[in-house]
């Protein structure tokens, strides 16, 4: 994948996305495999925002039940599930989750037995695989006993005991974004980081293309397609007003939602916190009197999460501060007083901004929407796609490319992206896969540093080793971490890694658990600057970046698992 700004300027494309966040990805790849021309053009780096900072789980929707919204939980069991077909080493299905049950009433244990023996039943053709390693047990009820063995301290006053579950926990949802992206650049897609829109290009009320700037270069260029699709996120509508349009609200809003990272509240199991409720959720049926926390093992340590408030529409204007990640330990630690979380045990804060279900409202919008901009607005030639869940992209990636192929009058093809690996997902047995690896790199490296270049880049993970044979340096580990110097260099040269944030928080997981410390980052720096001919002044702004985009910088440095 290699950044070309000329190309983009010489031809007409079928669709320009503009927006490289998950649902921005899952589009071009969908679209790419359909055989249009397609563009994907993103002002930052691809999956830097909110697609970036998710809980890392991809949910089977059991929670939808409360709504008896089947349809949407089975929605989200089978995109699990696919993730798991394309992508299997990105993604670990079998993460328990333990949910503790009091009394005998609407949350009491017969309920919540019935409850996930339902959800059981309408997802077992999904949990079935050919590969152990992607098969999901069944859910089952356990004894008191058992549920304070995994959450001691736990309130045993009317417990009766809980119910496990199994969610999908994603290895790397960077990782994830950046495949798609990549396999939609293998397929002929053109596209582009650090490139921004600056406006509209239109004929009459039609939409036929984009200015926008190079921001690595400076350069302008205009870019044109026949259809535009809209994926920016929390930028959805500012990026509409850029055609002029600015009258219209286009009823999209936002509200913010953020999880933090600290030390183990549990060995194996997700534990669920009951705490008070930060908004009400008008459509459940059940569970009104609590919103939920889960506090889920993260590569040796927790990750606590979501806490949803309202926020400014404009998301230049947002961020989290200080009282409300005091508030959130508050809350964790109310539900759950045995853990009594203290600030600094808060080793990194993921946040991201999302829709909300109406204006200045801290609930997330339960549905995703695609708008043609035609119906709503008068504006032919975009198609805009406000997006809710991170597991569900690619769901509604089809959904908008077929709407694309009917706006462009073109015979219907059929998605694919269901059945076919992404870039690195061609594996059929994972443990093999990983075990033969290891294998045959046990000269070279410890099984650790196999397995997280196989969790990492999959089936092309011999990719990045192959630069050993260019310098053999390049396999000296980077420290506190199992990343070895070659990913660096392979992330400038095959990836489109620009800047060293790129680097440290997205080609590679060295930044996942908080700040890796100076010594990490500035050898990821002196790297990236004797490939790209940075001078002291640039590799030391590229560092102050990196230390910028972290709300906690720890004291110390993280050993990153």
């Amino acid at each position: 994948m290699k950044r070309d700004i000329n190309k983009l300027v010489k031809q007409e494309y079928d669709l320009l996305i503009v927006g490289g966040g998950v649902y921005g990805a899952a589009c071009a790849w969908d679209a790419s495999v359909r055989g249009l021309k397609v563009a994907l053009l993103e002002r930052d780096d691809f999956g830097w925002a909110a697609s970036s900072n998710s809980a890392k789980i991809a949910h089977s929707g059991s929670r939808y039940l409360q709504h008896a919204d089947l349809k949407r939980m089975r929605e989200s069991i089978r995109e699990r599930s696919l993730i798991a077909d394309v992508a299997p080493h990105l993604i670990d299905q079998k993460q328990p989750f333990m949910f503790p049950i009091y009394g005998h009433g609407i949350k009491g244990r017969e309920t919540m037995t019935m409850y996930f023996a339902i959800y059981d039943l309408l997802s077992i053709d999904y949990r079935r695989k050919k590969d152990p390693a992607r098969a999901v047990p069944n859910s089952y009820v356990i004894s008191k006993e058992e549920v304070l063995e995994i959450m001691p301290g736990l309130n045993p006053e009317g417990l009766t005991g809980g119910v496990i579950w199994y969610e999908g926990q994603m290895h790397n949802t960077e990782r994830l974004t950046l495949s798609r992206v990549l396999s939609a650049s293998e397929r002929g897609a053109d596209v582009t980081n650090y490139i921004e829109v600056l406006g509209f290009i239109k004929s009459g009320n039609t939409v036929v293309g984009v200015e926008a700037k190079d921001l690595v270069s400076g350069e302008i260029i205009t870019v044109r397609a026949k259809t535009i699709l809209n994926t920016t996120g929390a930028w959805i509508v500012k990026t509409l007003n850029l055609s002029g349009e600015n009258s219209k609200d286009h009823n999209v809003h936002a509200s913010k939602a953020f999880s933090f990272i600290t030390r183990p509240l549990s060995k194996e199991h997700a534990i669920v916190i009951s705490h008070r409720p930060i908004y009400d959720d008008e459509y459940a049926i059940i569970n009104k009197k609590s919103n939920l926390s889960f506090a889920i093992p993260w590569r040796g340590h927790s990750l606590i999460g979501s806490l949803h408030l309202s926020c400014d529409d404009d998301p230049n204007k947002v961020t989290i501060s200080e009282a409300e990640i005091k508030s959130y330990i508050d809350l964790i630690n109310e539900g759950y007083p045995a853990a009594q979380l203290r600030r600094e045990d808060i080793l990194h804060v993921l946040w991201g901004i999302i829709p909300a279900d109406k204006k200045g409202s801290a609930a997330p919008l339960k549905h995703y929407e695609i708008l043609d901009h035609l119906q709503e607005d008068g504006l032919e030639g975009v198609i805009s796609v406000v997006g809710v869940k991170y597991t569900t992209a690619r769901d509604v990636a089809q959904k908008a490319i077929d709407l694309v192929l009917k706006k462009l009058k073109l015979k219907s093809v059929k998605c694919s992206t269901h059945q076919i690996p992404i870039w690195g997902g061609d594996i059929e047995y994972l443990d093999e896969f990983t075990n033969q690896a290891i294998l045959k790199e046990s000269e070279r490296f410890s099984s650790e540093v196999i397995r997280h270049l196989v969790r990492t880049y999959g089936s092309n993970y011999a990719k990045v080793l192959s630069y050993l044979d260019e310098n053999p340096a390049w396999a000296e580990l980077i420290p506190n971490s199992n990343i070895i110097k070659a990913q660096v260099i392979y992330a400038m040269r095959e990836e489109m890694a620009e800047k060293l944030s790129d680097v440290v928080l997205r080609r590679t997981d060295l930044g996942t658990l908080g700040y890796p410390g100076d010594r990490s980052v500035r050898i990821c720096g002196e790297l990236m600057a004797q490939e790209l001919n940075w001078n002291n002044s640039r590799l030391e702004v590229e560092m102050q970046e990196v230390i910028d985009s972290y709300i906690i910088r720890p004291t110390q440095e993280v050993v990153h698992q």
